[in-house]
């Protein structure tokens, strides 16, 4: 699950922070794209995030890697002069500041096309730029509930439960991506670049299209629905004797392998609507069979007989899984103050493309010097003096001044 090639020639300024946004420039990055990750004096917040390798936080880890990290305070002249300057020579520019922001730090889509008109400047928002919630604060939480998806968590008639995905979060982030390679590709033909808007909660609400869709051909909104499907029997969590399997449709080969093959003709399951109908019962039966044995018994006979199926791993488990292991989902990487750091890798593989290593998360400020210095032919002097400004600014800010 190394790093692909195929976006080499593409250069993307990151401003984002917490997840949505670094998700997306991760993805661009483990494509191959060198992706330069502006940050303030402080760092990315999710720097702090708990718990921590050495400085670093989980969520920061998680969705940094291959990127380089250059210190720039934008409230600070010297600061957007830099990242104006990075513009120039850059393709993408992304972020996920809340509406306004961007105009304050002279980052707007307006000033980034009169530096660059082949710019793509992407700007990921909660709710989007304009409308009754645009300058409401949104973390993945809050677009979930207001979807409706926490609305389809947990068990029926109980308390909505939160989903631990971050879904809207990386929702937004790939469709970030999906955005930016079309405005690539168009800028290929018409030579132009664009500005894209992504906001957390139509992207959330796109991933249940399927849900939806229900409500508007039945007139009922879905409901809470526990470990189980909420239309499909028999598709869902299973308890077995020492633990949980996973179902997935599997009529009638499911009555075969637990020796109930009487199912299949009764009257009560002949039909699917017959199923549906009696869904809880057809499970009931299902169950009270898989307890009978270990999950390790069940899968060995369900694979044997092409059952859909597969374990409840617990994420220790997971990385273990046989299938996890020989996909290479794991990747280890070589951080210049932590030693090794585990991640997940990119899913996407390429023919034609040979996968590199991943380079880690970096450290804060890390690629300064050489960003300024190699790619903009920033002299020593200049990089201190910027570096002098910025500190000024940062002391004020830190006392209340000089705000924009």
């Amino acid at each position: 699950m190394g790093r692909i090639g195929i976006l080499n020639d593409v250069r993307v300024i990151d401003l984002s922070h917490a997840v949505a946004g670094p998700s997306g420039t991760q993805l661009l990055g483990d494509l191959g794209a060198e992706v330069i990750k502006i940050e303030p004096p402080t760092g990315d917040f999710s720097r702090g995030s708990t718990p921590r390798l050495g400085n670093d936080g989980f969520f920061f880890l998680a969705v940094n890697r291959n990127k380089k990290s250059v210190v720039l305070d934008l409230y600070s002249e010297a600061g957007r002069g830099a990242f104006h300057d990075l513009v120039k020579v850059s393709d993408i520019v992304l972020d996920n500041f809340r509406p306004g922001v961007l105009e304050r730090l002279e980052g707007d889509y307006q000033t980034l096309k009169s530096i660059n008109p082949r710019i793509i400047s992407c700007s990921i928002t909660g709710f989007g730029p304009s409308g009754p919630y645009q300058d409401h604060p949104a973390f993945d939480d809050i677009p979930m509930g207001i979807s409706g998806a926490y609305s389809l968590c947990g068990e029926p008639g109980g308390r909505p439960i939160r989903m631990p995905l971050h879904a809207a979060d990386l929702a937004a982030g790939f469709f970030t991506v999906t955005g930016t390679l079309a405005a690539l590709l168009r800028r290929e033909h018409t030579g132009e670049g664009c500005n894209i808007a992504v906001n957390m909660l139509d992207a959330i609400m796109y991933y249940m299209a399927s849900d939806f869709q229900s409500y508007f051909v039945s007139g009922e909104p879905p409901k809470a629905s526990g470990s189980r499907h909420p239309r499909a029997p028999m598709v869902g969590v299973f308890q077995t004797r020492n633990g949980y399997l996973v179902l997935g449709p599997s009529w009638p080969r499911i009555a075969k392998v637990i020796g109930k093959e009487w199912m299949i003709t009764d009257t009560r399951f002949s039909t699917v609507e017959k199923r549906f109908e009696n869904k809880k019962e057809l499970e009931d039966f299902i169950e009270d069979s898989l307890q009978e044995a270990d999950t390790e018994h069940w899968l060995e006979v369900m694979r044997k007989e092409d059952v859909a199926a597969g374990p409840v791993n617990s994420l220790d488990q997971a990385i273990k899984d046989p299938q996890v292991v020989h996909n290479g989902t794991i990747v280890v990487m070589k951080h210049p103050s932590l030693g090794e750091v585990r991640g997940i890798g990119c899913p996407i593989k390429m023919s034609g493309e040979e996968a590199g290593d991943h380079a880690p998360p970096p450290t804060l400020g890390q690629h300064t010097d050489e960003v300024l210095r190699d790619l903009l032919g920033y002299t020593t002097e200049k990089i201190a003096v910027l570096r002098q400004e910025q500190e000024e600014m940062w002391k004020s800010r830190s006392r209340g001044e000089g705000r924009l």
